[in-house]
C-alpha cells in the first residue's frame, strides 16, 4: 500500500515555502515583487510550463509577443493638450492625482536591459519576462480604462481582473498572498479581499483583454469609447 501522503517528496521548494510565509506575515515589507523571482528561481519544470501554455492559448497572446511592443517614454508636459474626457487627459489625471510622477516616463527598454543585467529575469521564459516588463508599462493604463483606483481595494481587483485575462504567476501569487495574511493574520480582511477578487476576476472575465493594446497610441481618443469598445464599465476618469 502508498505510504501516507506525509511520505511523498515535496513538489514546492520548502526554501521558497519560507519566503512565501515571510510575505504573509507582512505583505508590505516582502512583497510579491520580491517573491516572483524567488518563485523563478525554483519553479519547477511542469508548472512553467502550464503556465507556458496557459499563455500561449489566449487570443491575440502569439502575435502580440512576436512584435515585442514597448512604447516611447512620455512627458506629462505632452499630455496636457489632450481634450477632457480623452485616455490621455484621464491618464494625466490618474498620475498627478496619485503622485505617480516618480516613474513616469520610465524608459522601459533601458529598465529591461537593466532587469536582465541585474539577473532578474534570468529564469523566466522569454515570453514571460517581456510581459512582466510591458505590464509594468500599461498598469496605471489598466487603472484608468478599468477605473480601478490606485487603492488597496482597487489594487486587489485590479490583480484579480489581471489573472482572468493573463494567467501569470505573478497575480496569482498577488492573490495567495493576501488570502494567506487575511486567513492567518488579518481575518478583518477576508471580506473586502474577496469583494474585491470576485469583482476584478467577472469584470476581466467578461471584458475584452486589455493587455495586448497599445493605448499610448491611442491617447486622443475619447476614454468612454474605448470603454465601450472592450466591453468596460464607461466612466468618466478612473475613480
Amino acid at each position: 500500500m502508498p505510504g501516507p501522503i506525509t511520505d511523498k517528496p515535496p513538489i514546492v521548494d520548502r526554501n521558497f515555502a519560507e519566503k512565501f510565509m515571510k510575505a504573509i506575515d507582512r505583505p508590505l515589507d516582502y512583497g510579491v515583487y520580491f517573491l516572483i523571482n524567488d518563485w523563478w528561481d525554483v519553479a519547477t519544470p511542469e508548472a512553467i510550463d502550464a503556465y507556458m501554455e496557459e499563455f500561449h492559448a489566449i487570443p491575440g497572446a502569439d502575435a502580440f509577443i512576436k512584435e515585442r511592443y514597448i512604447a516611447e517614454p512620455m512627458v506629462v508636459e505632452d499630455l496636457k493638450d489632450y481634450a477632457p474626457g480623452t485616455l490621455g487627459a484621464a491618464y494625466r489625471d490618474f498620475v498627478v492625482e496619485n503622485n505617480l510622477m516618480e516613474n513616469f516616463g520610465r524608459d522601459y527598454r533601458a529598465f529591461q536591459k537593466q532587469l536582465m543585467a541585474e539577473g532578474k529575469l534570468r529564469h523566466m521564459p522569454e515570453e514571460m519576462a517581456y510581459m512582466s516588463v510591458r505590464g509594468t508599462q500599461l498598469h496605471d493604463f489598466m487603472h484608468v480604462l478599468t477605473g480601478y483606483g490606485a487603492t488597496i481595494p482597487g489594487e486587489l481587483a485590479l490583480a484579480s481582473y489581471y489573472l482572468s485575462q493573463m494567467r501569470s504567476p505573478y497575480h496569482a501569487i498577488r492573490l495567495a498572498v493576501t488570502m494567506g495574511h487575511t486567513a492567518f493574520v488579518a481575518p478583518k480582511g477576508v471580506v473586502p479581499s474577496m469583494d474585491a477578487f470576485v469583482d476584478g476576476w467577472y469584470y476581466g472575465r467578461n471584458s475584452a483583454n486589455i493587455n495586448f493594446g497599445k493605448w499610448e497610441e491611442r491617447l486622443d481618443e475619447p476614454l468612454s469609447a474605448l470603454q465601450a469598445e472592450m466591453n468596460l464599465r464607461q466612466v468618466a476618469k478612473a475613480a
